[in-house]
């Protein structure tokens, strides 16, 4: 279940008793704990518990201790399995993965109802898992279908941090029928509105308040669970030093047993809570037998206690023995299933009893992870054999663990959670294990490629080229007696330091450094084995990002490493790469290769049974692009928000720069529509991401997109000031990035220097970036340039060279179908196209210019919307020469369809 297990790292020679362990444990998470012990009636609060079947949400909310998790499986065990269906999981840090959360929600839905949610299941687990949001809408529907009621606990909810979770939960609480509810069991209020919940009346919320001990439950307590009579007022001052924490009130019961007089203990209790916790502790070990002692400050390490795995951590094997003991005494062991194999103590206790252990003996800490560390390797419990390494400070041994899991490479198969583990993992070990392992180093640039420092990634790769060439060296000049051993030896490293070099490679090309990457990347391929095609199309697609001076051999390179990797099989990365070449047509401007690369994207993504791997939603974000352009807005924004949902679900080291694009797209198309707080919304979700990027790679990202647009927006909503401020700061800083980044940013300038009137400058800083962008090709953005070149030379009255500079864009753009790259700059372009179509209709129809002209009677009201938004700042745009009213009424009827001829011929 957990996608960082690597069953290949197994070490214990019977591999079934290591699938039946590791089933168990996952297992455990859907058990309802079992009450050990008496308990005192709370009928106050399970009548509470029985509104909850009136709401969608319940909101069970309070510190840890309190008492949450118990009142829960007391009330789950009280109702009858005929009438009611309800699914428990206990949730853990892992959880936050999106698609192990749903595994286990949908799991435990198929327990109470064997086989209904299994499609679900298997859909969600599949590696073309769908957009979650079609599968909680399958699930939703499935639950209307039902006569039963169905309630869904999701106990420790504060370990869940993934907004995606969060989001997704949220969309099947607003969208449950009325015979479905979810309660949460948590130690902090989740992130969900439930201001909104509350005033429709969809969240029951039971609170610290209502879980406190009353005096009357205090007093049950001590008579009947521990067997100990207060009087009135001692009950009173209990209540009041414990203010009703039951575990509290536990601990000081057990504390209390056998002693001859509890009123000095009494007297002693007082404190925080955190005071009361560790001094009681303290007094119920004392009473324990030593082995009992020993055995729950050596095992209190572990999230989950078994057998097998207790008696690993205390090196003696009457475990099992011991555990039933403390069961028996209820000495806070919560048993997670029926059958009395898997336990784990309650939170508070373990955490007091750890600190008696480093308290009295510390030395003994690392010894016990480090064995608990091998038994979970050897069960292929790699996540929890990883944690335990770092806690015992066993740090060669958790690189091995790392190394040997099979992610460390192009594409590794994990999730951002997956991703923000590995990499709290690698920023812990210390710099000379790192250093002396040049796969880790690799390792650790691959998984931060986009989020360390540029620096810092340099510097891993620095220290992995210098032990690798040292290596080499080293054995060129020794004498050996095994050749063909060493020449395997000898291509392996020679292999490993040809990867090295290609993700040296790739990291000099987001800095612009064109002579840089072209001679790495001949060291990389001639290093790298025939048949590492992953590498060696990494190292071609380095020089596609480098190739800013020619545009199509840019995409030609592109296209090339789309084939190497297509022909060795690697299906996801291809689709990948088809997406990083789409993404450079869209400079070159070749809409109709973009939309015919896209499909086959899909198409190669197509699995059985109609689903399709996450990885087309990167490529789909650049058809939506298209469509955009072309003037299906609607259209536009369906695929992109479908697309943008498939890229969250992407499980590759790119995935956050897929969901980056994502939200660009998103901004761009808000902007077409008119939508300005949706299109700062998404702009938002593209900063939030980038502030996590090392700046290099960001600055290279949002060129393509959100560099221009975010002016755009600034300028649409009216907020001048922002815009002037920001090119003003761009001029005065050092310039960093790629020519392409400078491109973006002086277009981005430009379009600032129209808006405030000032041609002169604008055309002045426009030419060198025109030639520029000509002379590599990028004819895309060359129909941007000449659009604002035409509005600099309307704005100086200079109308033969405005009308110049249009019919060239006209010529680039029609070919490819562009329509919103006109429409967009505003009435003045409008006036022009019209001038520009009244000169060439003398000579025959002008198809492409109808089509044109037609859009901006659609953008009409748009344009009425931004007036409404922006008010007073239309002025600042209100460049010379509107669309008259026989204009406006030619694109009326050429809306509805009227030929150009018959305008023509009444003109």
């Amino acid at each position: 279940m957990n996608k960082s297990e690597n069953p290949n790292i197994l070490t214990d020679n019977n591999t079934d008793t290591s699938v039946v362990i590791q089933n168990q444990l996952l297992s455990t998470k859907f058990f309802v704990p079992v009450a050990l012990g008496s308990l005192i009636s709370r009928s106050r609060l399970t009548a509470l518990l029985d509104e909850s079947f009136k709401h969608s949400l319940t909101l069970v909310s309070a510190p840890a201790g309190f008492g949450k998790t118990t009142l829960l499986a007391t009330w789950v065990h009280s109702l009858s399995a005929s009438t009611h269906r309800l699914g428990w999981v206990s949730l853990d840090e892992e959880d936050n993965d999106p698609q192990i959360f749903w595994t286990y929600v949908l799991t435990a839905f198929n327990r109470q109802e064997p086989g209904r949610f299994t499609s679900l299941l298997e859909q969600v687990q599949s590696p073309q898992c769908p957009p979650l949001k079609y599968i909680l809408t399958a699930l939703i529907n499935l639950l209307s279908e039902s006569s039963e009621h169905f309630m869904l606990v999701l106990d420790d909810y504060q370990v869940i941090t993934e907004q995606q979770v969060h989001t997704t939960l949220l969309y099947l609480v607003e969208h449950l029928p009325r015979q479905g509810g979810i309660i949460l069991a948590t130690r902090a209020d989740p992130p969900l509105p439930l201001s909104q919940l509350r005033g429709h009346k969809r969240v029951l919320e039971v609170r610290t308040k209502q879980l406190r001990c009353t005096a009357q439950e205090t007093s049950a307590f001590f008579h009947q669970v521990m067997g100990i009579q207060f009087p009135e007022d001692t009950i009173r001052d209990v209540q009041a030093r414990t203010e009703g924490w039951l575990v509290g009130l536990q601990l000081l019961g057990l504390s209390l047993q056998g002693r001859a007089e509890p009123a000095s203990l009494l007297q002693e209790v007082s404190g925080d809570q955190r005071y009361i916790l560790d001094y009681l502790t303290q007094e119920v070990l004392r009473q324990q037998l030593q082995e009992v002692q020993t055995f729950l400050l050596s095992t209190c390490i572990l999230q989950r206690l078994n057998a097998s795995l207790c008696d690993a951590v205390m090196q003696q094997t009457d475990s099992q023995q011991i555990l039933e003991q403390l069961e028996q005494a209820n000495l806070f062991v919560v048993s997670l299933d029926s059958k009395g194999q898997w336990y784990r103590y309650h939170a508070l206790f373990a955490e007091a009893l750890y600190y008696q252990l480093k308290q009295t003996q510390e030395d003994l800490v690392p010894i016990l992870h480090h064995r608990a560390s091998l038994w979970y390797a050897q069960h292929n419990q790699t996540t929890q054999a990883v944690l335990h390494a770092f806690s015992a400070k066993e740090w060669q041994w958790a690189a091995d663990l790392i190394e040997r899991i099979p992610l460390l490479s192009l594409t590794w198969g994990a999730g951002e959670h997956e991703l923000v583990l590995l990499k709290q993992w690698l920023e812990q070990l210390p710099a000379e294990v790192v250093h002396s392992r040049p796969r880790l180093c690799l390792a650790c640039a691959q998984l931060l490629w986009a989020v360390a420092p540029a620096s810092t990634l340099q510097g891993w790769l620095y220290i992995a080229e210098k032990t690798l060439t040292t290596s080499l060296a080293k054995q060129a000049d020794e004498d050996v007696s095994h050749p063909t051993l060493v020449l395997q030896t000898q291509q392996q490293q020679e292999n490993l330091l040809g990867e090295v070099i290609a993700w040296c490679t790739l990291l000099q090309s987001f800095q612009g450094n064109g002579e840089a990457v072209l001679v790495l990347s001949q060291r990389a391929l001639a290093l790298l084995s025939v048949d590492n095609f992953m590498v060696r199309a990494l190292v071609i697609m380095a020089q596609c990002i480098a190739s800013y001076a020619n545009g199509t051999a840019s995409v030609q390179s592109a296209l090339q490493a789309v084939s190497l990797v297509q022909s060795a099989g690697k299906t996801a990365l291809a689709i990948s790469f088809m997406g990083t070449t789409a993404l450079h047509m869209l400079a070159t401007g070749q809409l109709h290769e973009i939309y015919q690369l896209t499909r086959q994207a899909v198409l190669l993504g197509k699995q059985a049974g109609g689903l399709h791997l996450p990885d087309v939603g990167y490529p789909a974000l650049f058809q939506a692009e298209v469509l955009r352009e072309r003037n299906q807005l609607d259209a536009a924004l369906s695929l992109a928000e479908e697309a943008l949902a498939q890229c969250k679900q992407t499980e590759s080291i790119g995935a956050s720069t897929y969901v980056l694009y994502g939200y660009a797209i998103l901004v761009r198309i808000h902007l077409s529509r008119g939508d300005y707080d949706a299109a700062h919304s998404a702009l938002q979700q593209v900063q939030h991401i980038g502030q996590s990027m090392n700046q290099p790679s960001y600055l290279h990202f949002r060129s393509f997109f959100t560099t221009v647009d975010q002016v755009r927006l600034w300028l649409a909503r009216g907020e001048l000031d922002c815009a002037t401020s920001w090119a003003e700061e761009l001029d005065l800083a050092e310039r960093h990035g790629t020519l392409f980044t400078h491109e973006r940013e002086d277009v981005a300038c430009i379009r600032i220097l129209l808006a405030t009137a000032k041609p002169n400058l604008a055309l002045q800083r426009l030419t060198p970036v025109l030639q520029r962008a000509t002379t590599g090709q990028h004819w895309g953005h060359v129909i941007e340039m000449r659009l604002l070149e035409a509005l600099a030379h309307q704005m100086l009255d200079e109308m033969q060279l405005a009308l110049s500079a249009l019919s060239e864009a006209i010529r680039l753009a029609e070919p490819e179908g562009y329509i919103r790259s006109f429409v967009e700059e505003g009435a003045p372009i409008g006036t022009l196209l019209s001038r520009l179509r009244k000169e060439q209709c003398k000579y025959g129809p002008t198809p492409y210019l109808d089509t044109v002209l037609a859009a901006f009677v659609q953008q009409s009201q748009i344009h009425e919307d931004q007036s409404k938004r922006v008010g007073d700042f239309t002025k600042l745009q209100a460049l010379p020469d509107p669309l008259s009213k026989r204009e406006l009424e030619v694109l009326q009827l050429l809306a509805h369809g009227v030929s150009n001829l018959e305008i023509a011929q009444n003109w």
